[in-house]
Parts: structure tokens; C-alpha cells; sequence
């Protein structure tokens, strides 16, 4: 690795080209990853050659014209070819005209895809219905089913033992998944890339059932999706399932680390199914089935928090999380907390029903035989009285005013609202204005009304 670092790049490119030993170094594969990377720009450096309007490709999914050589109908493909397994195997010609692309393949007979034919394929319903049945023609292959053709949700096939038994067996299929995804991101079908991808990350990473699809998966398959978001989700599954994770090459750790997963189905825009092995992401980009495992990440630390883990909320955050639940908890017509002004205003509207009913007399009625509202306001008028009359024993300040004495509880600063407690026991903050408006001017004056309102209501 050191050598081969020191090289200047026009050594490297010559020793990629010639197939020499830099295929793989540290277990990425740079010639993929430049391949990959070509394909998510559109082929920059892609010169289109002039077909004289010929558009093979559109032609034979138009059922014009057999695919070459020696080749039938798409038709006669999706009808009859379907469950003949071995045909699909053993036929190396056809697939590149199912999913056609703008580089060239081995296949010389196959034209390269032209950007004439891309929005022919995506203006055509015909076209596009012909390209979504070869794309389950080829699950159907490889042992999956589509379920939701909307949102590209996978799940395995009933037969997917023996068909997995035949993709660990012949590797030249990995290729093949390669050239569908790019053809489903060429002709318009980008939701299709993310659910594929992570039904095989799943397969190979989790489940385990495809070893032989790994290195394809990791290297080619998640770097075929053009969406950068579901690829960085899909690189956050790989990476928190990869192991040992020390030795994951596809994408920094620290970045993955700090990755948030994307809102479950249902709260957000996310494209993914339900049942995802982990709350991520991905999984929401994939909308497939789920998989064993669960949220918890097995390589973390015992007693806290593992790698892959998302990061506890703020403070800030939390507090507006929980007076939201409690926003939506609470009924419609509930009502609300109940602030001081609110209470005032309640019973100073008590105290003018009372006062509204003649029938009360000022000294003989009895309190008991009281309006509720009357003793409300009663008991708030006494207590602000008796709260602000000076006792005594109290000093007197530099300007002759006498001085409150000590108070038992927190003393209420000028311009600050003052506690008290409502009808439910409640503590509440009053007006110290409202409070202190008609104080009396002496101290036998507070006393005679004290005692007058003890006995008579307002």
C-alpha cells in the first residue's frame, strides 16, 4: 500500500487500466467507485454518437423488432420466460437490451442508450409498463417479489432458497444487478435503486444468506443510487451492520457516526417501509421488509451509548418535545391553565353578579346564605388588606412610612408579579399594581375597614 501510494496518478490510472494488481486495495474497489461515480454524473466525459434517429432500444421495447442476436420479442420475454429459470441463466444477450444503458456492454449487437431514447422511455406508458414487468421478470429470478410497484417495496420470494443458492453460485449475476440498477435510474424508475440496494445490504449483512453478493453490494450496488440522501442512509445501515466495523472503507466513521436516521413512515417524507432492523433511515429509504436485529447496536460499549446510536436531543429540544405532547394531550375543549389576571377578572365578575341581586341586604344576611361569587370575592379583598396593613410592631422608614415586616416568604420585587394560589390550590402571579390600588392612607383607617369587611360584603 505504501508502493502503490507514492505512484503519481498517471502510474495508477495505467496499472487500472491494464488490470494489474490495483483492483482492490484495502477491500475498495477504486475502479468501481470511479465507475459509479461516472454514472451519477451522467457520463461527463460521454461523447453521443449520431444514430440517424435510429432508436434501437425504444424500437424493441415497442415490440418492433427481436433483440440480437438471435433473440425474440420483449413480449415473447415476459410472457414465457418468466418462470424458465435456466434460459435466464444460460442467455447472455438479452439483458442488455431489458435494461439498456448509455455506456457500451459485451454485447455488441445491443446499441448503447441515447438521451433521445430516455425521454421516449419516460414519455411512453406502454414503454414504462413494459420496463416495470422485465424488472420483476428479473426479481422473480434472483428470488424477490415487488410488493408495492408505487413505492418499490421487496420482499423474498416463496422460492428464494433455491434462487439465492443460484446467485451465491454464479457471480456473473452481480454484474447484472449492476447494469438494472443504472438502467432503472437512466429511464425514470429512481425510486426503484434504494429499495434493491438495501434488500441486498439486508440479505448480505444481516441475514447473511449472501456472501458471495457482498463486495458487489458495497462496492457497486449502494453507490448506484442517485437520491444522496437514501445513499448516505443506505451507507449508515452498511456501516452500522458491517463487522468489524473498524474495517469499513465505504464512508468515514465519524460522519456515519453523526448521521441522523430519517423519520419512521408515516411522520415524515421518507420513502421506507416499516419493520426496519434499526430506526433508521435507510430503512426508510427502502421501504422493504424487515430484518432481524434490533435499534440497539451490538458494537457499542456495554452501559452506553454505541457507535452507531443517534445523539441524545438538547435540553431545548426536549422541553418543546414534551409541551407539544402535552399540547396534543390535552382535549379540545379542555381548558387551559388559568394565569392571574384571568382569576381577577373572574372574581371581579363573581362580585358583580352578587351586587347585581337586590335581594341581599348589607349587615343582616348571613354569610352562609352567600353567593358563591360573593365569597370569592370576599376572601380575595380580605387577603389583600390584611396583606398590606402594617402591624404595630413594624418600623418606620426615613420617609415616615411604615415598613412591611419580615416576610415568611419570597418578597416580591417592584415591577415583579406576586404568588398566590387559586381556587384549586394553585399558585398563580397576581398584579402588584392591582394589589397595592386603593391602599388606605392610615393605619386606623385600614383597621376600621378590615373589620367592616369582615362582617359586611362589598
Amino acid at each position: 500500500p505504501f508502493w502503490v501510494c507514492c505512484q503519481p496518478t498517471w502510474v495508477l490510472a495505467a496499472l487500472t487500466r491494464t488490470g494489474a494488481c490495483l483492483r482492490t486495495m484495502g477491500s475498495r474497489n477504486w475502479r468501481a467507485m470511479r465507475d459509479m461515480r461516472r454514472y451519477r454524473h451522467h457520463y461527463p466525459d460521454l461523447i453521443e454518437r449520431d444514430g440517424n434517429g435510429d432508436m434501437p432500444n425504444l424500437s424493441f421495447y415497442r415490440n418492433e423488432i427481436r433483440f440480437l442476436p438471435n433473440g425474440c420479442f420483449i413480449e415473447d420475454i415476459l410472457q414465457n420466460w418468466r418462470e424458465d429459470y435456466d434460459v435466464l441463466e444460460e442467455n447472455h444477450s438479452y439483458i442488455q437490451w431489458l435494461f439498456p444503458l448509455r455506456e457500451p456492454g459485451v454485447n455488441w449487437h445491443a446499441k448503447p442508450l441515447t438521451l433521445r431514447e430516455v425521454e421516449a422511455f419516460k414519455s411512453s406508458k406502454e414503454v414504462r409498463d413494459r420496463l416495470v414487468q422485465a424488472y420483476e421478470l428479473m426479481l422473480g429470478f434472483y428470488g424477490i417479489q415487488l410488493e408495492d410497484r408505487s413505492t418499490g417495496q421487496l420482499r423474498r420470494a416463496h422460492n428464494y432458497q433455491t434462487r439465492f443458492q443460484n446467485l451465491n453460485s454464479h457471480s456473473h449475476n452481480n454484474l447484472r444487478i449492476t447494469r438494472i440498477l443504472k438502467s432503472l435510474g437512466e429511464l425514470g424508475l429512481e425510486r426503484y435503486q434504494a429499495p434493491l440496494a438495501r434488500f441486498f445490504l439486508e440479505e448480505t449483512l444481516v441475514r447473511r444468506e449472501l456472501p458471495a453478493v457482498r463486495q458487489s453490494a458495497l462496492d457497486y450496488f449502494v453507490f448506484s443510487v442517485r437520491c444522496p440522501r437514501q445513499r448516505r442512509q443506505l451507507l449508515r445501515f452498511a456501516w452500522q451492520h458491517f463487522r468489524p466495523r473498524r474495517k469499513f472503507v465505504w464512508g468515514p466513521h465519524d460522519k456515519l457516526r453523526r448521521l441522523r436516521p430519517d423519520p419512521p413512515a408515516g411522520e415524515g417524507e421518507g420513502e421506507g417501509g416499516a419493520g426496519d432492523p434499526d430506526p433508521l433511515p435507510g430503512a426508510a429509504a427502502s421501504g422493504q421488509s424487515s430484518a432481524p436485529g434490533g435499534p440497539r447496536d451490538q458494537g457499542g460499549e456495554a452501559g452506553g451509548r454505541g457507535e452507531g446510536a443517534p445523539e441524545p436531543p438538547s435540553p431545548k429540544e426536549s422541553k418543546k418535545r414534551k409541551l407539544d405532547a402535552n399540547r396534543r394531550e390535552q382535549a379540545p375543549g379542555e381548558p387551559g391553565a388559568q394565569s392571574a389576571s384571568e382569576v381577577e377578572r373572574i372574581a371581579l365578575n363573581l362580585e358583580g353578579c352578587a351586587l347585581s341581586q337586590g335581594g341581599l341586604s348589607q349587615e343582616t344576611q348571613e354569610l352562609g346564605s352567600q353567593p358563591p361569587g360573593t365569597k370569592v370575592a370576599e376572601e380575595v379583598r380580605k387577603r389583600r388588606k390584611v396583606d398590606q396593613v402594617p402591624r404595630s410592631g413594624d418600623s418606620v422608614g426615613a420617609g415616615g412610612e411604615a415598613e412591611p415586616p419580615a416576610p415568611t416568604q419570597p418578597c416580591a420585587l417592584p415591577g415583579c408579579p406576586e404568588a398566590r394560589e387559586n381556587e384549586n390550590g394553585v399558585e398563580e402571579a397576581g398584579d402588584r399594581a392591582e394589589l397595592e390600588q386603593g391602599a388606605p392612607g392610615s393605619l386606623a383607617t385600614t383597621e376600621a375597614s378590615v373589620d367592616k369587611e369582615a362582617e359586611v360584603p362589598p
